[in-house]
């Protein structure tokens, strides 16, 4: 099988389930796992040289959706090889052979970025929250949370690795006291 079914397949085990966070100042972030994000939470939309990639990017392209490109992975017809053979792959190697169910699932963040500004940094994530954890060497695995303004419904939005601590300076941090893990219902 190749890798980037075998972290689909990963990722389908967690679709719909939650996860809670409990922070110092006694605010719960719980979020859950949903299918739709599985494209932007490896990267792939950063892979802007593949052509199908191109399409997905494309917002009046009504066919090329998630949907689709989740066929095309299902179909080996998108594989891993394509991914890593991108000249963009660089941009999203840590993000995305770090992307398995059991860092989904085990990492326990130690920190929360609360009411994340990408404004500071001049980013496009739409994360509420950042959880994170400092790694040796200060580097940062990240895990952005988003609500849905539609359903109300908190969800994972981005998950990314960084060398710097650029997405936390400046930001209002609180410390994580408990995590409660993934269930399904």
């Amino acid at each position: 099988m190749n890798d980037l079914l075998q972290k689909y397949n990963d990722y389908m085990r967690l679709k719909d389930c939650r996860a809670e966070y409990t922070l110092s100042n006694g605010l719960s972030i719980d979020f859950t796992y949903k299918e739709e994000n599985f494209i932007h939470l490896l990267g792939l939309h950063k892979l802007i040289d593949i052509q199908l990639i191109q399409f997905f990017n494309d917002k009046t392209n009504k066919k090329v959706q998630t949907k689709y490109i989740i066929s095309r992975i299902k179909k080996a017809k998108f594989t891993d090889e394509m991914v890593k053979a991108s000249v963009f792959y660089p941009d999203i190697a840590t993000r995305y052979e770090s992307f398995s169910y059991d860092n989904l699932t085990t990492l326990t963040y130690t920190d929360a970025v609360i009411n994340f500004n990408p404004a500071l940094i001049k980013s496009k994530i739409k994360s509420d929250y950042l959880l994170f954890e400092e790694k040796p060497g200060l580097e940062y695995n990240h895990l952005g949370i988003a609500m849905d303004p539609k359903t109300g419904q908190t969800y994972i939005e981005t998950f990314f690795h960084q060398d710097t601590d650029m997405y936390i300076s400046g930001q209002t941090i609180c410390k994580s006291e408990g995590f409660y893990p993934v269930y399904c219902g």
